[in-house]
Order: structure tokens, then sequence, then C-alpha cells
């Protein structure tokens, strides 16, 4: 026969089992963990109403564009007997070998201009270099746009030794129109015109 003091240990041995048992069904993880790839289970009508908080929008992404750089200028390169030049009165194109483009404008006389023309990106300071050979001192005028005409004196030992004349002009974007000549006395003559 059982007596109270057994039953009362029996008793209390049950309940530290049963207290073992929930405490170790919480803190063991289970064994089987779910995939992360796999579907998310349906859910549930909710018997609770929509909450009326409003959602907060996400704040919109904003990016910081790149610092804009200017490209740098391209040198333009115009040979004086490009077909594309202007030659009035008796200037003439002629074969030169010493010369950069294998020709070059000849005969540039009081009543002869060598139009170049060109197309600028943007506007700005250039620097114009103008290839010439000449026999001795000469002088020759340029004129931007039709604009009043700036002289500069020039020299070379002779008809087959390419010389440069180089000056600083102000040139607009767009089209561009170089006139090269003297009006007074003989111009030289006229082998490239560069603008950088």
């Amino acid at each position: 026969m059982v007596d109270g003091k057994q039953r009362l240990g029996q008793w209390l041995g049950l309940g530290a089992l049963a207290i073992g048992i929930a405490v170790a069904t919480v803190v063991v993880p289970p064994l089987i963990t779910p995939r992360h790839d796999a579907a998310a289970p349906a859910s549930t009508p909710s018997s609770s109403p929509p909450s009326s908080t409003p959602t907060k929008a996400a704040k919109p992404t904003t990016t910081t564009a790149a610092p804009r750089t200017t490209a740098p200028f391209i040198p333009i390169t115009i040979q004086a007997e490009d077909p594309a030049t202007t030659l009035t009165g008796g200037a003439a194109a002629a074969d030169c070998a010493t010369c950069r483009g294998g020709a070059r404008v000849r005969y540039v006389c009081t009543a002869c201009t060598v139009i170049v023309r060109a197309t600028l990106p943007v506007a700005g300071a250039r620097t114009v270099t103008v290839v010439y050979e000449a026999d001795g001192r000469r002088s020759l005028k340029v004129s931007v746009n039709g604009a009043a005409p700036r002289t500069w004196p020039v020299t070379g030992t002779d008809w087959e030794t390419p010389r440069t004349l180089r000056f600083t002009a102000d040139l607009p974007a767009g089209p561009v129109r170089l006139s090269l000549f003297n009006d007074e006395t003989a111009a030289p003559d006229i082998d490239e015109v560069v603008i950088s």
C-alpha cells in the first residue's frame, strides 16, 4: 500500500518531468528547419480590420550626377589647297614636295585672297597656326569672319622650307571663315592652317 508521502513524491516527480519537457521544447531548436526558397504559406484571413495607420512611402533614391568635364578641343587642320578653300584673284594651288599636304597655294598677290573655312564645336580663345613658305620678308593679313584684319610680319629663307606663324584669336562656335591676304604687297605662299 502506497502512503501519502510516496504519492506526493510521485506527483512532484511527474511535475518536474513535465517542466523539463516544456523547457526542452522551447530551448532546443527543431531538427528540421524550413527551406528559404520554399513558398510562403498562404495567409489565413484575419478577423481583425486592416490597420488605418498609413504606411510610410519608401524614400526615393537620389543619384548624384558625375561632374561635367569639358572635352578637350581637337585641333582642326585645313590644307590651303583643299577644294573647300576659296581662292580669289590669281592665287592657285601648286604641288610642293616639302609641304605637309603635298601642295600649297601660290601667287597670293595684292588682289588675291585665300579663304579657309572650319566649323568649331565651342567658342573660345584658340591658337591659329599658319604654315607658309616665303623667300625673304613678307607680311600676312588675317581676317576672321569679315572683321578688320590683323597684320603679321613673316620671313622665310626659301620657297621650299615651311615656316609657321602663330597667334591667338577669339573664335565663335559654328562656322568660321579665315581670310588670308595682303592688299599692299605680295603675301607668302600658304600651306595649311591649324586651329587648336
